[in-house]
């Protein structure tokens, strides 16, 4: 369910469209730079945890090179 809810967002903000590499990189450092402002604003380790985990995901979600099926 996850890789196709993703397609359905990345397609409905037109970012999946001919993707290169370098947006795709440019993609996941706005996500850690977002992220990371996000776990300093608000400092608590759990929350912390689960930003960072979750952003992982995302990030070799959007780096993923095996294509979408």
């Amino acid at each position: 369910m996850f890789p196709g809810l993703l397609r359905y967002l990345l397609l409905w903000s037109g970012l999946l469209s001919d993707w290169q590499v370098h947006s795709r990189r440019a993609l996941v450092r706005d996500i850690w730079i977002l992220s990371g402002l996000f776990m300093l604003w608000l400092a608590q380790p759990p929350l912390m945890m689960a930003v960072a985990l979750f952003s992982t995901c995302l990030s070799f979600c959007v780096l993923d090179e095996s294509g979408w099926q």
